[in-house]
Parts: structure tokens; sequence; C-alpha cells
């Protein structure tokens, strides 16, 4: 069965400074023809043409909190956007002092946006669709940092069922009865008869979820929207041996962001946001390992397909 592309491509693994040829955080998610990045740290721009992704084609962008390590690339990809001279609307989902800090880099740097730039402010007290399409839904939900911050649930929307080919002839169905089938309903052969739809469709396969806690500390309380994933991308900034400086901080260790995945079962753990104090990155697998063992580190270049 055919599925379009739902693909997450790692641009940035970096926290806080880029660090042993890792950049500042940074994603691209490409859903069936949608291109929606996920924050843009210092560098994003340059990443994007590294790896031969269309940042033209961006259509959403998506700013869990306003951290340098998670906004500083933006104003540079949106003036680059403009000289390349993008028409489309770009619309930013973002806390709302993001649009202020857009707008005085504009007016001091004496910058200029051709193209229409719209925000949607995300705010953190409960769980929200902050995006709809026919294609798929962003949810944003509370995260536990130290400035307001959110994570991100890409939904895709429910598939129409799949008529079987073969019972088109054995049960005569008309093409302007395909519609219908397709969306669940009864239909109709040329005589009038009634068509069951469970006698000649198939459900589709589930709405694919991929969900995106950025910067955060453990999450007692787990919105229902974020369980069964796909994909959990989970910040994964120390060790288990630096929990102090986790707790300081507001971050998580490579066993909180296992103990999530493992807590809302997700299919697949994406870590990142690695500390720049470690270089070699297989003890932080190693050890969300010891608790999920579907865990694969987030790398520069990396496409995970959902």
């Amino acid at each position: 069965m055919y599925l379009p592309p739902f693909e997450i491509n790692i641009l940035g693994t970096s926290s806080a400074i880029p660090a042993f040829d890792r950049f500042p955080t940074a994603q691209l998610i490409h859903i069936n023809g949608s291109y929606v990045l996920i924050d843009c740290g210092e560098g994003t721009q340059m990443q994007l043409r590294k790896y031969k992704l269309p940042a033209a084609r961006i259509d959403v962008v998506l700013i869990s909190h306003l951290h340098g390590d998670h906004i500083f690339g933006l104003p540079g990809l949106l003036t680059s956007l403009s000289l390349l001279q993008r028409e489309k609307e770009l619309l930013i989902i973002a806390p709302k002092e993001l649009e202020e800090i857009i707008k005085l880099i504009i007016k001091h740097c004496e910058a200029k946006i051709v193209y229409p730039l719209k925000f949607i402010y995300t705010q953190t007290k409960e769980v929200k669709c902050v995006f709809e399409n026919k294609k798929f839904k962003v949810y944003s939900f509370p995260l536990i940092h130290r400035v307001p911050t959110t994570g991100f649930v890409i939904l895709e929307q429910e598939r129409e069922r799949n008529i079987i080919k073969e019972k088109i002839k054995e049960y005569n169905i008309p093409i302007h009865q395909f519609n219908r089938l397709k969306k669940g309903l009864d239909a109709e052969d040329e005589e009038g008869n009634v068509i069951r739809n469970e006698d000649v469709t198939i459900p589709p396969l589930p709405p694919r979820k991929y969900v995106y806690c950025s910067d955060t500390a453990v999450l007692k309380d787990i919105p229902e929207i974020v369980l069964n994933p796909d994909v959990l991308y989970h910040e994964t900034t120390f060790l288990k041996e630096h929990q102090n400086l986790a707790e300081i901080t507001q971050h998580s260790t490579t066993i909180d962001a296992a103990m999530t995945a493992k807590k809302i079962s997700a299919k697949k753990l994406l870590i990142g946001h690695y500390s720049s104090r470690y270089e070699n990155l297989e003890p932080l697998l190693i050890e969300a390992r010891s608790i999920f063992e579907n865990t694969v580190l987030a790398r520069e270049g990396l496409r995970v397909k959902i």
C-alpha cells in the first residue's frame, strides 16, 4: 500500500553552542508534499543547503521556545528567503514575543521581507491544535523549562478507505460512487442495489504521528495527544551521572527520555540536544537503550522515515 512521504531531516543536534560539527537544534519535516521546520538554531540555512533540502518550500515554522540555540538562525533564513524572491506566505507558530524580535531585527538592520509573514502564538497552559490542513494537524503541548516552552505533535490526517480493485467489476460500481465508498459510506450500482462499504473497501493504515519534545524537565502529566507516536524526539542533554545539572537547568537525561518513550508507548525514540561536554555520543545511546531498546541517535544529515 502506497504511503506518502513522512520524513524527519535532522539539521542540528547540539544544545546551547555548536560543538564537534554539531549544529544547534533544527529539523525539517516533509509530510506529503508540505515542509515544516521545527526550531531554527544558528546555521540552519547552511544545513538546508548542505543536505539539499528545499528551504523555499517551507510552509510552516514551529518554534518551541525563545532560547537562542532554537531561534538565532531564523532572522537569517527569513531574509535569505526574501532575497530569493519568495512570494508565498510563511506561517510561524511560536511564542508571542518572537514576532517583536523579528520586527526589531528587520527594522534596525534595514532588511526587507517581501512575502507575507503570519504569526500564530503558542501558549503553555494546555494542549492546542495550532495548525490544520488537508494533509496534517499540528498540536502544541506544555513542556517544563526555564522559559515558556511547548512541544509539538505532527499528526497525519486520516486517509480515505481503499476500494478493492477486483470488487469494482464484480459489483459493477459506477465511478461516481467511488467518493462515497472512500468516505466510508454505502453506495449503489447502476440498478440501485445497495453496495455495502465493508464488502468492497478496506480501512486505511492509521495516521502516522511524530512527537517533538524540545527542552524540558521530566513530564509528569502526559497529554493524550502525545500517546502512541511512531517516533518520539526527546531532548537528551545529559547522561544519568549529570542528573543534578538536568534538574538545575530543567533539561532531561538519557534515562528521562527513555522512560518517557516507554510511558507513552512510542515505537521509536530519537534523542538529541546533546551537551557540548560530550564529544562521544555512544554512551548516551547505550544508556538510553538500557531502558528503551529502539533508540536512535539524532545526527546531522540523518533522515528518519515514518
